[in-house]
Formats: C-alpha cells, structure tokens, sequence
C-alpha cells in the first residue's frame, strides 16, 4: 500500500511520535540480533540462538499489534519495523551464506530481493515522497521467512534429527522468498512505474 509521510487519517500527535513501546520492542530486536549471532558462530550455542531468533521473529508480530492495541502507530515506526525485519535477513542470511547453512545459490537469490527492496522503497520515498508499505504478500514472505530462519539455525545443531529442521526451514525458505518475489513484482509494477510515468500516487492500487 502506498501512502503520504503523513499518513492516512491517524492521530497526528500519535503518527509523529517516537518514543512508543512499539518501536522501542523493534529496536530491541536490532540490538539482539548480534547478540543472536555471536551466540550461533562463536559459540556454537545453536539451541540458545535459535531461542533469541525465533523471540526476534515474535517482536515483530508483538510490536505491531501493540502499536495498534496502544493506538501508538507512527510514521518512524512504519519505516523501521520494515527495516528491522530486513536487516534481520540479511545479517543472517549473510551469515548462513559465509557459514555454509544454506546452498549459496538460495542465499544469493534471498539477499538480492531484499537489496533491491531497499533500493526501490528509498527512491520511490526520495524521489516522490511517499512510502511504500508492505501489501500482506510481503508480510507473509517475512513470516516465512522469519520462522525459517530458526530452523537454519537449529540444523546446526550436532543433536540427533535435527538436521531434518534445517531441511525443512530451507523448504520453507523458498516458499517464503518465492512470495516475497510476488510481492517485489507488485511493487515494481503497481508502484513504482505507474509513479515513473506521473501516475498520482494518491490513485494506485492500495491492495
């Protein structure tokens, strides 16, 4: 969906707003993130963070429903709950690559998408002053994404059958990228080339 920076008919005290429990439980998850994975490459504590991974994930369904709940929706927090889910996959997709947990070819095709999204969602943002939101194709890409990720981890894990984990979240990764691929072709070509060729932001397709 796309929208102004000023949002869509929400309280503005509350759109401008900061310092909410909503974006202090995102930046939470940022903050945790390295922790999460020295746990995983330099302690081989895989179990552990697998733990602290899959509690990063859930943040990122409690901060938004709580920013609903508390009515403390904002404008920063609409930027940097995106963010935060995407630099939560590349840092461990990066990592996965380097540490050889998923074939590199998967791990190639996971972080190109989400440098190009970054790429496009700044420019449209640069360029025409609104922001992309994310349509509910890339909320459920994350999803799977997000309860993959774990999975990774816990392959690693020298326990018995666990490697069967690691099988499955990889099957789960490419269900979720091919959904993320989806919704990164909606915004290419419900959003950004419409806006390319003066389209009004304020008409395209919001679904």
């Amino acid at each position: 969906m796309v929208s102004s920076p000023s949002g869509n008919g929400e309280d503005i005290n509350s759109s401008r707003r900061f310092l909410t429990l909503p974006n202090v439980i995102t930046l939470s998850r940022l903050a945790l993130l390295p922790v999460a994975i020295y746990l995983a490459v330099g302690e081989r504590q895989y179990i552990i963070a697998t733990i602290l991974i899959a509690f990063i994930g859930a943040t990122d369904f409690l901060d938004g429903y709580l920013a609903r709940r508390l009515n403390q929706v904002s404008e920063i927090g609409k930027i940097i709950d995106p963010s935060a889910d995407r630099i939560v996959i590349l840092a461990i997709g990066v990592t996965a690559l380097v540490q050889g947990w998923i074939p590199w070819y998967l791990a190639i095709v996971v972080l190109f998408r989400e440098v190009a999204i970054s790429i496009l969602t700044s420019f449209v943002f640069s360029r025409f002053k609104y922001r992309i939101d994310v349509i509910f194709a890339g909320k459920a890409g994350t999803l799977a994404l997000l309860f993959a990720l774990p999975g990774i981890i816990l392959g690693q894990s020298k326990r018995p059958n666990l490697h069967i984990v690691a099988d499955v979240a990889i099957a789960l990764t490419v269900v979720g990228i091919s959904i993320l691929y989806y919704a990164g072709y909606w915004y290419l070509f419900k959003v950004l080339l419409p806006l390319l060729r003066g389209a009004d932001p304020n008409k395209l397709s919001k679904k």
